[in-house]
């Protein structure tokens, strides 16, 4: 949440790359209870019974390409789907970082309400760790602290 991703999309786009930000495309994301049916639960959401999840059709549909394809996402079923990535771009934030964006973002209200808010940053560094860990030789790490033009001139240099 409030990495970036959405601006990343839209400047990588900008410059002629097909990107993607699959939480506002329906039929690649969607809010799921337990047994993976669609799911429509009050707020703050409690992700022990809920998850924000890629649907595999959507996504393969996404990546069917011979350019390079980005997408922007943080689901909660992401590492099932690690092996259709040659790279991982995370962009790390500090807590502090984090909480201002989450904080003062006008695109959607997701970590303002205090619950969400709390839950996010409680193990900001750890989910962050986790993600890195799970990518294995495939996460390349930046700063999402450092300005836009930077940030994706470190993406678009690890393209192969």
């Amino acid at each position: 949440a409030a990495s970036g991703k959405s601006t990343v999309v839209k400047e990588l786009v900008r410059r002629g790359y097909t990107a993607y930000n699959t939480d506002d495309m329906a039929d690649v994301t969607r809010l799921e209870d337990l047994s993976g049916q669609p799911a429509n639960p009050p707020r703050p959401v409690n992700w022990s019974k809920y998850g924000w999840n890629w649907q595999e059709k959507g996504l393969k549909k996404l990546l069917a390409s011979n350019d390079p394809v980005f997408v922007a996402a943080i689901v909660s079923n992401q590492q099932r789907f690690y092996d259709l990535f040659d790279l991982i771009f995370i962009l790390t934030l500090d807590v502090d970082e984090l909480t201002h964006r989450l904080k003062t973002r006008t695109t959607n209200d997701y970590g303002k309400h205090p619950d969400e808010l709390k839950e996010i940053t409680a193990d900001h560094l750890e989910f962050q760790q986790s993600i890195i860990d799970g990518a294995g030789g495939k996460a390349v790490v930046i700063d999402g602290a450092l300005p836009l033009k930077k940030i994706v001139v470190q993406i678009i240099a690890n393209l192969k």
